[in-house]
């Protein structure tokens, strides 16, 4: 009776000593190999990023942008959708390793298909909608968009940080970082795609000599298509397109232009700084002696 205690108790650390020798070692190797795996796909993707920042030459600044913006999307879910691969395949390879009795593994299966099921299904949708922003460049890293509208939270505009397949992480105009799940984006406007508009709506006096106001303006316009600073940042020349609204109070002219994307902004408010200065004292409208209203022409007389 002694011998077989004995000679179970050697067989059974020979089987253990057996298991430490091989299926450990394997563990721990799979283990080990997935962590330098995923930090090297990391370093990668972080290096190719970081050189995207050069723009190549033979590509314009519109065409640049793009490439950039595109490009930075699709190495962050390559990135994202590697590491998941190479998780999924490090755990089941593990769970082969330790010889888990047939009827565990049924378990853990039914366990991972219900979670599936129910709690990751909307994981599932994020990824999906994830695959379809970058596969069909609807705004990429860099890109200024509004995304929306989301429950409890609405319209959310700002410059894209970071796309991978499940979120999307935003940098709103007043700093704060927002992360939104990709299933959640149904609508979403790119505003720094190609091109921006430059818009801006001058009101003028319903008495003022308006012919005379809208030379003015189209002088102006012509003097920053000539400006060294703001001339590279558009694409076509601000013009007035005509009369966009007549109040009760005011006629309102409409000027419009294109320019590089994001660059819209600092036009306009230049635009808008010079047509102020310009037409500050060219209408001014005062009470007349007989509570009438008389409206200073440009050389300073009574119209």
């Amino acid at each position: 009776m002694l011998n077989l205690i004995l000679l179970a108790g050697n067989t059974g650390k020979d089987q253990v000593s057996s298991w430490v020798r091989t299926d450990l070692v394997v563990i721990v190797m799979i283990l080990s190999g997935s962590y330098v795996a995923i930090r090297t796909i990391s370093f990668l993707a972080e290096q190719q990023t970081a050189r995207l920042k050069i723009q190549p030459d033979n590509l314009g600044d519109l065409t640049a942008a793009a490439y950039v913006a595109h490009r930075a999307a699709l190495y962050s879910a390559v990135r994202w959708g590697l590491n998941f691969c190479i998780i999924a395949v490090a755990t089941t390879s593990v769970l082969l390793r330790l010889q888990l009795p047939t009827s565990a593994l049924v378990l853990l299966g039914s366990i991972a298909g219900a979670g599936l099921g129910f709690g990751a299904q909307q994981i599932v949708g994020d990824v999906i909608a994830g695959v379809y922003i970058i596969s069909e460049r609807q705004f990429g890293v860099g890109d200024i968009v509004r995304v929306g509208p989301l429950i409890g939270v609405g319209w959310v505009e700002g410059r894209v940080e970071e796309v991978t397949l499940r979120v999307t992480k935003l940098r709103t105009f007043d700093g704060d970082l927002v992360s939104i799940a990709n299933g959640e984006l149904r609508h979403n406007v790119n505003m720094s795609r190609d091109w921006s508009r430059v818009l801006i709506t001058v009101p003028l006096p319903r008495e003022s000599d308006i012919e005379a106001a809208i030379t003015r303006i189209d002088a102006i316009c012509e003097q920053i298509g000539h400006d060294k600073k703001i001339a590279p940042l558009l694409l076509e020349v601000p013009r007035v397109t005509g009369v966009d609204d007549l109040g009760a109070e005011n006629v309102e002219v409409r000027v419009a232009g294109r320019s590089l994307p994001v660059q819209q902004w600092k036009v306009e408010r230049e635009l808008r700084r010079r047509i102020a200065q310009e037409l500050r004292d060219m209408y001014v409208a005062v009470k007349g002696p007989d509570g009438g209203v008389a409206v200073k022409g440009p050389d300073g007389g009574d119209e």
